[in-house]
C-alpha cells in the first residue's frame, strides 16, 4: 500500500510498529516544482495549488492531491497500436510514486505501441512538515504483513476517491478514444500497491462505459467484496517477500480462477514491496517484460 520512496522517508516512524519492514535508505523528501508535463483535470473541485511536490531516490512523489488528473503519455505514430492504458501509482493513498509507479511506466508502455494516462488521484491529507508526513505513512502501514489477505480501509476518504477518479479516468479515455488513435474496447488499467487496490476498485464498481478490457495489479490488494461476472483478462505481479502485502495477491488470482476469467499471476523470488520500475536486483526487475509478453498473447500489442 505504499511506494519504495516513500516507505524509505518514513521507515523510523513505522519501524516499532512494523517490525517486519524492509529497512531503506531514510533520507527526506526534498521539495520541488510541480510536474511539467500536460494534465488534463477530471471533474470538478479540488486544486492543484494543495499539492507538495518532492523528488526522493531519482523519481517524483506527490501527496496532497485534491485535484484528480490524468497525464497523456503517447507512443510514436509509427507504433501506436490502439491500446491503451490508465495507469495507477501506489502511495498509501497518502502519496503517488508518480515517476517509478507512474510516468517511467507510461514510457515503457509508449515503446510497446501503447497509450498511456498516468493516474493522479485524490489522496487523504497529510501533514506539510516530513516528520508529520512519516508518521501517517507509519500509522497507516503498521496492520500490514506479508499474510494479509484484504485490505479495506474505511478510515480512508482516499480510497473510495480513488475508486471515484479511475473510473472516471477510464470514462474519459474512452470517450475521447479517436482523440489518441485508441479503440474503445482496448482500454485498460494497471495498478501499484495502492493503485493496485484502486484497480480493484474500479474492477468492482464499473458499468459500461468505465470497464476496462483488461487489467494489471501490481502488488496490490483487494477488500474481497464480491465482483462482477465479466471481469476482464488480469495480470497479476509480485515479490514473495513483499513485507506488507506479500500474499494480498493470492485472493484475487483464485478469484478469477474461480470465475472461469483469464489470469496470469507471477511471484518473484525477491524484490520487496514498491519495485516499480527500480532497479532492484533480481527477476522482480522483468515485470515490465512479462506484462508485455502478456499483452501480446492476449492480442492487444
Amino acid at each position: 500500500m505504499i511506494c519504495m520512496a516513500a516507505m524509505a522517508a518514513v521507515m523510523p516512524y513505522a519501524a516499532q510498529a512494523q517490525q517486519q519492514a524492509p529497512s531503506f535508505m531514510r533520507e527526506l523528501p526534498q521539495a520541488i516544482a510541480p510536474a511539467s508535463e500536460p494534465s488534463i483535470v477530471l471533474g470538478a473541485g479540488g486544486k492543484a495549488s494543495d499539492e507538495m511536490w518532492a523528488m526522493f531516490e531519482g523519481g517524483r512523489m506527490v501527496r496532497n492531491v485534491t485535484q484528480a488528473a490524468i497525464y497523456p503519455v503517447r507512443p510514436a505514430p509509427d507504433k501506436a497500436n490502439g491500446t491503451a492504458i490508465v495507469i495507477a501509482p501506489g502511495g498509501a493513498f497518502l502519496a503517488l510514486s508518480f515517476d517509478s509507479e507512474g510516468m517511467q511506466v507510461a514510457h515503457y508502455l509508449a515503446e510497446q505501441g501503447v497509450t498511456s494516462f498516468v493516474l493522479k488521484y485524490r489522496l487523504d491529507p497529510t501533514p506539510k512538515d516530513g516528520e508529520g508526513f512519516g508518521r501517517a505513512i507509519g500509522a497507516r502501514v503498521t496492520s500490514f504483513s506479508p499474510t494479509t489477505k484484504y485490505v479495506d480501509m474505511p478510515d480512508s476518504a482516499a480510497q473510495r476517491w480513488g475508486q471515484e477518479d479511475g473510473l472516471a479516468a477510464i470514462k474519459w479515455v474512452r470517450s475521447h478514444a479517436g482523440e489518441y488513435g485508441v479503440r474503445p474496447d482496448r482500454i485498460g488499467m494497471i495498478g501499484f500497491s495502492a493503485g493496485g487496490m484502486t484497480t480493484m476498485n474500479v474492477l468492482g464498481n464499473y458499468d459500461s462505459s468505465s470497464r476496462p478490457d483488461f487489467a494489471a495489479v501490481i502488488y496490490g490488494a483487494s477488500t474481497g467484496k464480491p465482483l462482477p461476472k465479466d471481469l476482464p483478462p488480469l495480470f497479476i505481479a509480485l515479490a514473495a517477500d513483499d513485507p506488507l502485502l506479500g500474499y494480498a495477491s493470492v485472493p484475487i488470482f483464485d478469484a478469477w480462477r474461480a470465475a472461469g476469467k483469464p489470469v496470469e499471476m507471477h511471484v518473484y523470488q525477491a524484490g520487496s514491496h514498491g519495485f516499480g520500475m527500480r532497479k532492484v536486483g533480481g527477476t522482480a526487475e522483468q515485470w515490465p517484460q512479462h506484462f508485455s509478453q502478456w499483452l501480446k498473447a492476449n492480442g492487444l500489442l
